[in-house]
């Protein structure tokens, strides 16, 4: 695990990289280097560098960036290689010897003995850059769930890249201005929607996808990008029963665990009391050798705490169970370094920088989490509305309004947006979309005072759906390529490498998606029974008592504690003068933060959040929005 940056570039800039890497240093603090990069006529090709935070082969033989032994190749790799060592064996058997034992120099033997073809055996979450000094051609690599971030830039006569937008930034090369765009997707969904980024000139690499970096004798440019991976390319084989589904699914998830444990420094579990991460601990305690140590976060505020039924799943298992208590004071004491650590905005991410912090404190490395669970097993609200929705797709317009109060379970203005939504998109989407708009486009529109830069929702995932999929399997889709990836694996690599901490993901695994997504849906959705699939595969593992709990999940209690301590500091923030700075309308914000301070309904905590964290981010960044090109909108009444 690591932070990576470089430049392809005719001109020397390792001084620029080396300011990108050092802004990198959190998420890997144990090595670090800069390398310049040639050509096969001698020329001067950009320069790579790394960040390590050592996890597999400790010694100096991981170090990065990485040569393979011509010179010809250079890598500078972030991520884990789950099956490093099968494909090691592989490479062995065709006659290559390695150094050391780390997954960077497999990654490197196997680009090298087969390209692009390479990239399909590898099982893991990874973010790399290449070089091939013979082709003269650069790459950028992302894996194909999108689990570790890329961004790139260019700039001149370079491309530069980067694990954050942040680092970019640091290279003063690029300018701090907003991207209008992007502000919009963040106000509609409250993390900003790849490819882009909040800032202009910034893209992210597609997940599963490779970018082509061409420098010819003449100047270095953007090539094709090859997508080398989907999780969505399920094929005809969905119509296994639900007692094979499940039996198919523990396999997978007891191998995907196995693999995810693979480490040389101690691994710990996230255990949040619910089915999924107590699912994971009940498998990580059968398959490891070592006693297996797990973290819960706790609150004064029953409602919110998942304190008893963690205990209960930690003693069942035998694990070294350690408590982490949170109060609203030390959410408020968190708050500048939460925001220091902060890559983009996002109105999610908090509890993962809290428990990050304390589980680092711990003298742990590497920590296994559920996230993905809600995805595969539908345990989001967006499941049961797309089914409930299903039916009204084809009725009349009035009928349909009706039947969506009752269908979505939504009593305000949001049944009719429901409504309108039905009439152009599939119930799998409207339900999705629903379930995670923040700000509509006409309250967007209110918000900045011109027209959005786009329409419909926006945080569609770029691969599109391959084939005829089930309705719950393009909600899958929807979530996992728009939720799971644009704010929950983002937030969880931003959150957890500040702290030098690698979070792992065994339900963001190939084998363990293809499980769950090929299961039917009547396996997937049973009316009182919470993800019915992973209980019929994992349920002799987990106490009775849980298997009956509805799900809560790990869920700060925001709506009372904005109210009360964090009122003055969102307060302050929302009156203050980087509300321009950020594109926004001084009015229209005031009346969102004084409507939740009155109980408006259907006004939550995520709306002012959302513009609080906005704000904050900005003015801690110093960026700030253009004052050029932008679309004025229509007085608003």
């Amino acid at each position: 695990m690591c932070g990576i940056a470089g430049a392809f570039a005719k001109s020397d800039v390792a001084e620029r990289v080396r300011l990108m890497t050092d802004a990198l240093f959190h998420r890997g603090p144990d090595d670090g280097g800069v390398a310049q990069l040639s050509s096969s006529d001698g020329g001067n090709a950009g320069a790579f560098g790394n960040r390590r935070l050592a996890i597999i082969d400790l010694s100096p033989a991981g170090h990065q960036p990485m040569f393979s032994r011509d010179g010809r190749y250079c890598i500078t790799y972030n991520g884990e290689i789950y099956n490093y060592l099968e494909i090691r064996a592989e490479l062995e058997g065709e006659g290559l010897t390695f150094r050391g034992w780390s997954d960077t120099e497999v990654f490197l033997a196997a680009w090298e003995r087969h390209g692009l073809a390479s990239l399909k055996k590898l099982r893991g979450m990874f973010a790399a850059g290449i070089w091939d000094a013979v082709e003269r051609r650069g790459f950028l690599v992302r894996d194909e769930f999108g689990i570790k971030p890329l961004y790139y830039a260019a700039h001149g006569d370079a491309i530069l890249f980067a694990s954050e937008v942040r680092a970019l930034l640091a290279s003063k090369l690029i300018p701090r201005t907003l991207c209008p765009e992007a502000v919009d997707t963040y106000l509609a969904t409250g993390s900003v929607s790849e490819p882009l980024t909040i800032i202009e000139g910034i893209h992210s690499v597609p997940a599963g996808c490779v970018q082509e970096i061409l420098a010819d004798s003449q100047r270095v440019r953007v090539g094709v990008t090859q997508r080398f991976a989907s999780p969505f390319a399920l094929g005809s084989d969905g119509d296994a029963s639900g007692r094979d589904s499940a039996l198919a699914l523990r396999t997978a998830m007891r191998d995907s665990v196995a693999h995810h444990l693979i480490s040389d420094v101690p691994v710990g579990l996230f255990l949040s009391g619910g089915l999924d991460s107590s699912s994971l601990v009940a498998l990580a305690s059968e398959v490891s050798e070592k006693t297996i140590d797990t973290f819960t976060v706790t609150f004064d505020e029953s409602a919110y705490s998942e304190a008893e039924p963690a205990r209960e799943v930690a003693l069942r298992h035998g694990t070294r169970h350690r408590e982490i208590p949170l109060a609203a004071r030390d959410l408020l004491n968190a708050l500048p370094d939460f925001f220091e650590a902060m890559d983009q905005p996002s109105m999610d991410g908090l509890n993962t920088y809290v428990v990050s912090r304390a589980v680092r404190a711990h003298d742990i490395k590497v920590v296994l989490s559920g996230l993905g669970g809600d995805e595969l097993f539908a345990g989001y609200p967006s499941f049961r509305r797309a089914s409930s929705l299903a039916a009204l797709w084809r009725m009349p317009p009035i009928v349909r309004q009706f039947g969506t109060a009752r269908a979505s379970g939504f009593t305000d203005a949001r049944v009719q947006r429901l409504s309108d939504m039905l009439r152009e998109m599939t119930p799998a989407f409207a339900a999705y979309s629903a379930s995670r708009t923040v700000f509509t486009e006409k309250q967007i529109q209110t918000l900045t005072g011109r027209l959005p830069k786009s329409s419909g929702s926006f945080d569609i995932g770029g691969e599109g759906i391959g084939g005829e999929l089930s309705l719950l399997q393009q909600v899958s889709f929807h979530e996992m390529t728009g939720y799971m990836r644009n704010t929950l694996l983002r937030d969880s690599d931003v959150f957890s490498m500040a702290h030098g901490l690698e979070i792992r993901t065994p339900f963001v695994d190939r084998s363990v998606v293809r499980a769950a997504l090929l299961a039917p849906d009547s396996a997937k959705l049973r009316r009182g029974r919470p993800k019915p699939l992973l209980v019929a595969a994992m349920g002799d593992l987990l106490p009775a008592s849980l298997l009956k709990r509805p799900k809560q999940g790990f869920t700060i209690p925001f709506q009372a504690w904005m109210k009360t301590e964090l009122a003055n500091e969102v307060e302050a923030v929302l009156g203050s003068s980087g509300i321009t700075m950020v594109g926004l309308e001084n009015d229209a914000v005031h009346g969102v933060w004084h409507d939740f301070l009155r109980g408006r309904p259907g006004l939550n905590w995520s709306r002012p959040w959302a513009l609080y964290t906005l704000v904050r981010w900005a003015r801690h960044n110093e960026v700030s929005f253009p004052t050029r090109g932008i679309r004025t909108a229509p007085a608003l009444a």
